[in-house]
């Protein structure tokens, strides 16, 4: 769905809903808060409410977790929770570290992003530094894949808040409730437990439902991470994997569209004479098209009767050499290339104008320093970022079709059509659904990561301010005896990680969001 179709119709759902939930309260009061009340929603202007008093969730939550079930699996989950209250406080440095380079980096190119990362990553040659970064889709992550940021959210914010229950359940901590915010469409996950009997644990009983969310983010990352590397296994029945690349969508603007163009479902197993195996070779093939201008083998029987060459001593407008007419848009002016091993005089001129496209086609492969089996090696001069791509497809049933040229820029290919490495081996499939789930499971993997990471900080609002109160409390009690004091020790380190925190947050949605617009 187009993104400003989808915002719309959102909208206009929300206000259909609010207008209906006034209506209903003004005309049917008692029967629609009858409704209300026992199915836990509320509509508010432009969000939704859903709480549960958790009765049926807290039964099967006891079923997991609780000392009548099974032992095997409740000393299972004992241990994997001890584990968690280890890793949220081996984040807690990272987290602080991230925050600390994020705020006093004097570079803003140093930010990495989520799924989407990947493209850009790989069309730059240095490599970033680790900060933070705020992900918003249509600002630093396409606003087409709303969808995977929205639903990310809710499993990762449920996956969380499941955390807490468990560990609650375990420890007989009743889970009063359980609930759900969506403010727009940013998704809240929330679980209430009895403060009394939390507040009674000893302090690593309590610290291992702190460190729940914490561990199970943690956990669902690696999983998500590990079936992202087995993709190549799991989808080789069904697709071909690293060995090439297939057209999955060209933009209206492409200039690639058009009759003797690429075509949907094209498989490409070359850029020149760069292979193509897989998206990040096609972006690799894709930056050593524009840093690298390739010469072309042809021989000189060809040169002498095709050459259209007029007076050399004309420039264009931009200052470079022509010998070609510029009116006529299908030739180009080349260069002979010298060879270094040959001492015999060279029987072309220096400068010659052919036709590119039946240049490179009678051509007999490419050349780099002017060494050529066969030929002469020429080159053509053109503008700085244009350079001659050369796409050799295929279609999916292994049948080679004729080459597309293409004269431009390799930033216009990259901006407009969309490959995929899953090339099918059947018609009946579609690249779209390997690559649908490969692009949830990076969103997955970079959300519960920044999940964990944050909750990690002793910030308020989130699981490191009650962890780091918990662990005030328990360990310094014998040295400051009142309580108070100890309070004010916990708000005092809770106040410099939300400072830190705040800061980041404040660079970098100037970097990310206030400095673009200005």
């Amino acid at each position: 769905m187009d993104p400003v179709v989808f915002f719309v119709v959102l909208t206009s759902i929300y206000g259909v809903m609010y207008f209906f939930d006034r209506f209903f309260k003004s005309c049917m009061h008692y029967p629609y808060d009858a409704f209300l009340r026992n199915t836990g929603l509320n509509v508010n202007f432009m969000s939704l409410h859903w709480h549960s008093s958790a009765s049926a969730f807290n039964r099967m939550l006891i079923r997991w977790g609780s000392t009548s079930g099974s032992s095997f699996t409740r000393n299972f989950l004992v241990k994997s929770f001890n584990m968690g209250v280890v890793l949220s406080f081996l984040l807690l440095p990272v987290g602080i570290i991230l925050l600390i380079i994020t705020i006093f980096s004097g570079s803003e190119s140093g930010t990495t992003s989520a799924a989407a990362s990947a493209s850009a990553s790989a069309a730059t040659a240095s490599t970033p530094a680790v900060q933070l970064e705020i992900l918003l889709p249509g600002v630093n992550l396409p606003l087409q894949e709303i969808g995977y940021y929205i639903a990310t959210l809710v499993l990762c914010t449920l996956l969380h808040e499941l955390g807490h229950a468990l560990a609650a359940v375990l420890e007989d901590v009743p889970v009063t409730g359980f609930g759900f915010k969506l403010y727009f469409c940013l998704p809240l996950a929330y679980t209430d437990l009895s403060h009394d009997h939390l507040n009674g644990l000893r302090w690593f009983r309590k610290l291992r439902i702190l460190c729940a969310g914490i561990w199970n983010n943690f956990l669902f990352a690696g999983l998500c991470y590990l079936l992202i590397s087995t993709l190549s296994i799991t989808m080789s029945p069904f697709y071909i994997i690293n060995e090439y690349v297939i057209v999955t969508e060209l933009t209206p603007k492409s200039p690639l569209r058009g009759e003797r163009g690429l075509k949907l479902d094209n498989v490409l197993t070359h850029l020149n004479d760069c292979p193509v195996t897989s998206e990040d070779s096609w972006l690799e093939c894709l930056q050593q098209a524009q840093q690298i201008r390739l010469g072309y083998c042809v021989s000189s029987d060809f040169i002498r009767l095709n050459d259209e060459s007029i007076d050399i001593s004309h420039h264009g407008a931009d200052g470079r050499l022509q010998c070609c007419e510029e009116r006529n848009p299908n030739v180009s002016c080349f260069e002979y290339v010298e060879d270094i091993t040959v001492d015999a005089p060279a029987e072309i001129p220096q400068h010659v104008c052919l036709n590119v496209r039946r240049t490179l086609e009678d051509s007999n492969g490419y050349c780099r320093t002017g060494a050529c089996p066969q030929g002469y090696c020429l080159r053509p001069m053109l503008h700085n970022r244009t350079s001659i791509l050369v796409f050799k497809r295929q279609n999916l049933e292994g049948q080679t079709l004729p080459p597309v040229i293409y004269v431009g820029q390799p930033r216009d290919v990259l901006r407009t059509v969309r490959v995929s490495g899953f090339v099918p081996h059947y018609s009946q499939l579609s690249s779209a659904w390997p690559d649908a789930w490969s692009l949830l499971l990076k969103y997955n993997v970079v959300f519960s990561i920044g999940l964990a990471l944050i909750n990690a900080i002793p910030c308020f609002g989130f699981d490191g301010a009650h962890i780091t109160s918990t662990v005030i409390h328990s360990f310094l009690v014998g040295r400051v005896e009142e309580h108070a004091k100890r309070d004010l020790i916990s708000l005092i380190i809770t106040s410099v990680g939300s400072l830190l925190f705040g800061l980041a947050l404040v660079k970098v949605a100037w970097l990310s969001l206030l400095r673009p617009l200005l």
